[in-house]
């Protein structure tokens, strides 16, 4: 997938997406947007943004990034005894279960190696939704503050290093046994193996952090990106960044654009950082 931004709207919001490949040789973000969805009697906007990784990283990103809402949303219109952020955490565990037995994800060996994160929004009657696995992740501005909404998956963090060790694995230089770099995932299902255990107690489990925002008028904007622009740039550098242009009447793809550029120039030869893939998405409620 070549670099590019779009630009889309209905009667309830703004929404500008970019995407970068940046320093890699590889494209292995995805980001999906379904807007106006049909739930028959509310009103549905969906987008997300799911970063792949490992060998098969490209294909399981857009695997779920074209199938996760549809997952979610089926649970809930099927299930009407469920709460909607019941309905994410069921349909996150029911997508990452069916992938591990999808042929078109395997080897060659029959395995599937590699997994994604996710992170979702779901925008229904008057509240946000966000369901986060892994360490992709969505802020508002509030009045000009940035507010973080998901929490990082990262190995190093405390509950989740807790979940790792109580359960057999390790973290080393902040990985999933010296290895994974996220301590949530689609796939990866090699740190998936012990039938004796739940979902939430594999070593790197695709259980979402389900949190839940109730859309006021001081809400600014949403920003959805993958973690090479977190790699970056602070939730506030994020928010002032993006304020200022949208002064300007910018519109919002461009700013998306100019996002990722500022993440990936010049690209840090110590360290990587400004060469990963990066994918945002700016949205704007309409008053």
């Amino acid at each position: 997938m070549q670099d590019g931004s779009k630009f889309f709207s209905n009667h309830r919001l703004i929404l500008g997406v970019a995407w970068a490949q940046a320093g890699r040789n590889y494209m292995q973000d995805a980001f999906s947007l379904s807007l106006d969805c049909n739930t028959t009697d509310s009103h549905m906007d969906f987008f997300g943004v799911f970063d792949g990784h490992g060998p098969n990283g490209e294909n399981i990103s857009k695997h779920v990034a074209c199938n996760l809402s549809d997952v979610v949303l089926g649970d809930y219109l099927q299930e009407r005894n469920v709460t909607f952020p019941e309905s994410i955490e069921r349909g996150c565990l029911s997508l990452d279960a069916d992938m591990r037995r999808l042929p078109e994800l395997m080897s060659a060996d029959g395995r599937v190696f590699g997994g994604s994160t996710a992170c979702a929004v779901w925008m229904l009657d008057e509240y946000i939704y966000n369901g986060n696995v892994g360490d992709s992740r969505l802020i508002l501005s509030y009045n000009g503050k940035a507010y973080n909404v998901s929490q990082d998956h990262k190995p190093s963090a405390s509950d989740e290093k807790a979940r790792i060790k109580a359960f057999g694995g390790y973290v080393k230089n902040d990985r999933v046994n010296g290895s994974l770099g996220v301590a949530r995932a689609f796939g990866d299902y090699h740190f998936k193996m012990r039938g004796d255990l739940t979902p939430y107690q594999q070593l790197v489990t695709a259980v979402p952090d389900v949190r839940t925002v109730e859309i006021e008028d001081d809400i600014d904007f949403l920003v959805v990106a993958s973690d090479g622009v977190w790699d970056i740039m602070t939730n506030q550098e994020v928010v002032d960044f993006v304020l200022l242009r949208m002064t300007r009447k910018m519109p919002l793809n461009l700013i998306c654009e100019e996002v990722i550029a500022n993440c990936t120039l010049p690209i840090n030869p110590d360290t990587g950082l400004g060469s990963d893939n990066m994918t945002i998405i700016i949205v704007v409620l309409r008053r």
